[in-house]
């Protein structure tokens, strides 16, 4: 019933965008039939000792490097004198000098995230990546760590998902659903690295980080993406708020607040995190370190484990 809401929708969405009946009847099928139509990461012809994380995410489309690729590639599509050069997104990825085009400003978090796994780069680790959209990203993960296991979960159906490889994986989890979260982590956990770049606002940050932190091993990385935005509009609210004299009952602190709060290992009060969560944290973290990029919404929190 979800794949078929789904279909539905993708229908209507084509329909506004106006594009062509065949095409939208090429979509349809593509998704009934989405498992021989996902790009093969293990059938593509990538050096996946020597390219860097940011070759990657220009290569396939994630805004975690300096530029969001992707959304050239769907002005190419939606352009007709020049969707014969890319007809889909296969063809993207194998284009020839990627460099060679006009990007939007992505993310920039591969320089960091180069820094934080060097080590792991050649290793068999477990990655888990908690909202992976069209699957960009892990495709990038896939050749980084071309030894590594990769799960995504999120809650789209796997339609959506474009790619496949014998060493991916990808789950229909609510990760807001505690029993769900809890039952993914008891029979896939003991993860090297666990990246969080799901929903970008209270309460996800909290609840993923308590579910899912505790099945990080140690000397692990914990990575929380794209809380700059939350944080921002929560300032306002509390600024407007307080100059009227009132208090806010739920999502009072920021992120960046509650990062610096578990780096000093200082209890605060806040909906998700109870006593116990925070005394997990203060005991099982070595270090903790926010960075900010130069695009606006770029913020990126990681956590090592001891």
């Amino acid at each position: 019933m979800n794949r078929i809401k789904y279909l539905i929708d993708r229908f209507i969405f084509r329909i506004k965008q106006k594009d062509s009946f065949f095409n939208i009847f090429k979509l349809i099928t593509k998704n009934i039939f989405y498992s021989s139509n996902k790009i093969d990461l293990d059938q593509l012809q990538i050096d996946k000792n020597f390219i860097s994380l940011e070759d990657l995410c220009l290569k396939f489309g994630a805004d975690k490097g300096y530029y969001d690729s992707k959304k050239t590639f769907w002005n190419y599509y939606k352009n007709l004198e020049t969707r014969s050069k890319f007809k889909n997104y296969l063809d993207w990825i194998n284009r020839k000098d990627p460099k060679n085009y006009d990007y939007e400003l992505g993310l920039n978090y591969a320089p960091l995230y180069e820094k934080y796994f060097y080590e792991l780069r050649n290793k068999e680790i477990k990655i888990l990546e908690i909202g992976v959209a069209a699957g960009h990203s892990l495709a990038c993960w896939y050749f980084y760590f071309p030894k590594a296991q990769i799960w995504g979960i999120d809650v789209k159906e796997k339609s959506y998902v474009q790619y496949k490889g014998k060493r991916m994986s990808y789950h229909i989890i609510d990760c807001l659903d505690d029993d769900s979260a809890e039952n993914f982590a008891k029979k896939f956990g003991d993860f090297d690295i666990i990246i969080d770049d799901s929903i970008h606002d209270h309460p996800a940050f909290e609840t993923n980080m308590k579910n899912f932190y505790p099945y990080l091993k140690s000397g692990g990385y914990y990575c929380l993406e794209d809380f700059r935005n939350s944080d921002r509009k929560l300032e306002g609210i509390r600024k407007y708020n307080q100059s009227k004299g009132n208090k806010l009952w739920k999502y009072n602190i920021t992120m960046a607040e509650m990062f610096d709060f578990m780096k000093n290992k200082k209890y605060f009060e806040q909906e998700i995190f109870k006593k116990k969560d925070l005394k997990y944290i203060f005991d099982n973290t070595e270090s903790i370190n926010v960075h900010y990029q130069e695009h606006p919404t770029s913020s990126l929190g990681v956590m090592k484990k001891k």
